[in-house]
């Protein structure tokens, strides 16, 4: 069993897929990633369901269980099997060592279930149906003004894990500007800067191209594209136009004059030492340069982190939380809000000192 990529239709140029150990596309599956393609779902979050249902799929072989006689005794198995997968029936010593998913995987892994399940009770599937449980609203949830004419039940998924709530982690301004200072070519500095001062992700910023930049107005337009020839993708689905400051678009200025040259490429960020001269950088030549600035820097980083550090920066210098969620290019301010806005103790001693329950000596530590 295992995810193969293949070419996709409509507006997508790939998509997944899931073939079986005989080498058949496993139907059911094909057909709800195709629903997935045609909605024009991110190809990575379709490979992620493909994978998740493979994992189902290997459970239920395992407990020799037909795909299409699943229950919801079998999800719950299913959480407990990736949180530890002991095959049924199979003795194992408690003090035994096996690797252990987060809640947050299994909750992402039981949802790509329940969405595909979902998916066969819409075709009429009698065992699909059962396992997409129906309730009540009761009085406090939120109500539409569809209230009283809409019926008043919605669908919900019973199983899920709890999960605690981290806030993501980030970068002191001394350790930016240690990885700035150890990028020793125009182009990564420039690269490293603009995920930082923007939190563009770095999809986003691979799949620039030049005319997305205007150095005149200080902004750079954030354009969702699905012919990136680097596979390079951003999650939102409309442009956004985001400022920047003047100290970056000198940067890419003083990149362009210096490093790129005469190049002729669309893309903002091109090989200019290793691999084809002139061809978009790859998340592989990203990731093998945070690498090398990580072992010459002593920081540990990964590029999600700058988007995070510049999050936490605007909300605690007080940016309103939508127009944090806007800089983001978040769908909903609730998406922000339920991502970054979680107090640690550094917040709430500054929040005692500011009210004046505390004075300043307070905050020495």
């Amino acid at each position: 069993m295992r995810v193969r990529r293949v070419v996709g239709c409509g507006a997508r140029r790939e998509t997944y897929t899931v073939v079986g150990d005989d080498g058949h596309v496993v139907e059911p599956v094909d057909d709800f990633l195709a629903m997935c393609t045609d909605r024009e779902y991110s190809p990575n979050t379709i490979r992620a369901r493909a994978h998740d249902l493979v994992l189902w799929l290997r459970f239920l072989a395992a407990v020799h269980v037909e795909l299409s006689a699943a229950s919801a005794e079998h999800v719950d198995q299913f959480a407990g099997w990736l949180r530890r997968p002991v095959d049924a029936g199979r003795l194992v010593a408690a003090d035994s060592v096996f690797p252990v998913r987060e809640a947050t995987t299994v909750n992402r892994a039981l949802d790509s279930v329940y969405m595909f399940y979902e998916f066969l009770a819409r075709r009429g599937v009698e065992v699909a149906a059962q396992l997409v449980v129906v309730r009540r609203r009761v009085g406090g949830e939120d109500r539409s003004f569809l209230a009283g004419i809409a019926p008043s039940t919605s669908a919900v998924r019973p199983t899920k894990l709890k999960t605690v709530k981290r806030r993501p982690a980030t970068l002191t301004d001394g350790q930016v500007q240690t990885v700035l200072d150890g990028c020793v070519r125009l182009r990564d500095r420039f690269l490293m800067a603009l995920m930082f001062e923007t939190g563009c992700r770095i999809g986003q910023a691979l799949g620039l191209r030049h005319e997305d930049i205007d150095t005149d107005r200080r902004s750079i337009v954030l354009l969702p594209r699905e012919d990136n020839v680097n596979r390079a993708r951003g999650k939102n689905r409309e442009p956004k136009e985001i400022p920047v400051r003047r100290s970056l678009c000198d940067l890419y200025v003083d990149y362009l004059f210096a490093e790129y040259g005469e190049l002729e490429s669309d893309y903002v960020f091109v090989n200019l030492w290793d691999g084809p001269v002139g061809a978009p950088m790859t998340y592989w030549g990203v990731m093998s340069l945070v690498k090398r600035l990580r072992c010459r820097t002593g920081v540990d980083f990964h590029p999600h982190l700058f988007r995070h550090t510049h999050a936490t920066a605007l909300l605690r210098a007080g940016v309103r939380l939508e127009m944090v969620a806007e800089l983001l290019t978040h769908r909903s301010a609730r998406t922000t809000a339920d991502t970054y806005v979680h107090v640690d103790a550094d917040d709430m001693a500054d929040e005692l000192v500011r009210v004046g329950f505390w004075d300043t000596t307070e905050t020495a530590r």
